[in-house]
């Protein structure tokens, strides 16, 4: 019998050990104790807790809004964050339930991380209800304020105990200068380097606008230069003027072959003005300057057509003025040979 009632004893030990305390009874297997406060105000009860109550930095802390009301009472729970600006939320967790007896329980889970080491308060947090329950309802229809209690909680830092401020070194001695790199030792070079490029390709375009220049004054001068001489043979007397429209008309075409590119003397007429179409400065009025011109021409040349002298004045009036608007230089005068 005696070994029978050890046995049981020690069997009943066992027992209690392994069904001890679980986490939410506080006991060595659950969670680390906590800080926690309690509210209450007609059909509502507020429960705010905080652990652990001696966290270190850098350890979170798990703060918990619990909110108890009875049926007919409406909850409007903080909002989320509301007065913890100051640390920092790392999860958050709501969740809402209806016990069997119709009391309505609503919480709010923060895991929080703390800024600084020291004494931290998480400040009271708002809960707003209606009171709506039969017979209590005095028709204020107004929600209620309730505040939670404030918390206060100890963070310890991490650095070792002691005065750090008499373990301090000595400020080391600068760092030895590093050899200068590729950049640094080239990058002197590599900016006059491209300075100079791009001088030389600006004195380049320069070069190639005033060839340019130099070519198309040069086609002017060419040209005016014939027309002076033909003004000089004088005007043609009718019935001999074909030799003197075709020089004329020549004049102008190789003008432009000079200036635009444009293959005109091997080209008719109307082949001419189709290539001149595709030039932007044989274009609109200039164009149209040019087949009056060539027209007049054409007529002498093909049709046997006789001109007065006044038509060839005209003719010549015509061609002067059609290389002066395609020259950069200025219009001579040839009224006095005329």
């Amino acid at each position: 019998m005696r070994l029978l009632i050890v046995a049981a004893a020690a069997s009943l030990a066992a027992c209690g050990q392994a069904q001890g305390p679980g986490p939410e009874s506080g006991g060595p297997s659950g969670a680390a104790p906590a800080v926690s406060r309690a509210t209450e105000e007609g059909p509502v009860k507020v429960a705010v807790a905080l652990s652990p109550a001696e966290p270190k930095l850098g350890d979170p802390l798990s703060l918990t809004l619990t909110v108890e009301s009875e049926a007919g009472v409406t909850v409007e729970m903080p909002a989320f964050g509301e007065a913890l600006g100051r640390f920092s939320i790392i999860d958050f967790t709501p969740r809402e339930e209806t016990r069997p007896d119709g009391v309505s329980v609503a919480s709010q889970r923060y895991t929080l991380q703390p800024p600084m080491s020291g004494r931290q308060r998480i400040p009271p947090l708002r809960i707003e209800y209606l009171d709506a329950r039969p017979g209590y309802a005095d028709g204020d229809e107004e929600y209620r304020e309730l505040l939670s209690e404030e918390l206060n909680i100890e963070v310890a830092s991490v650095l070792p105990d002691g005065e750090v401020a008499g373990e301090l070194r000595p400020v080391r001695p600068p760092l030895p200068e590093l050899g200068r790199g590729f950049i640094a030792r080239t990058w002197p070079w590599l900016v006059a380097g491209v300075t100079a490029l791009g001088a030389l390709g600006f004195a380049v375009a320069v070069w190639q606008r005033r060839a340019v220049e130099r070519r198309r004054v040069t086609a002017y001068d060419r040209a005016m230069r014939r027309l002076e001489a033909l003004v000089r043979r004088g005007l043609p007397l009718p019935g001999a003027a074909d030799a003197w429209y075709v020089e004329l008309s020549d004049i102008v075409r190789r003008f432009i072959e000079d200036q635009h590119g444009v293959r005109a003397p091997e080209l008719t007429t109307e082949e001419f003005l189709q290539e001149a179409r595709r030039s932007a400065e044989l274009s609109g009025p200039r164009r149209d300057l040019l087949s009056a011109f060539l027209e007049r021409c054409d007529r002498v040349k093909f049709a046997a057509y006789s001109p007065e002298q006044r038509e060839s004045k005209e003719a010549l009036t015509l061609a002067r003025r059609f290389l002066g608007e395609h020259s950069r230089a200025p219009e001579p005068r040839l009224e006095a040979a005329v």
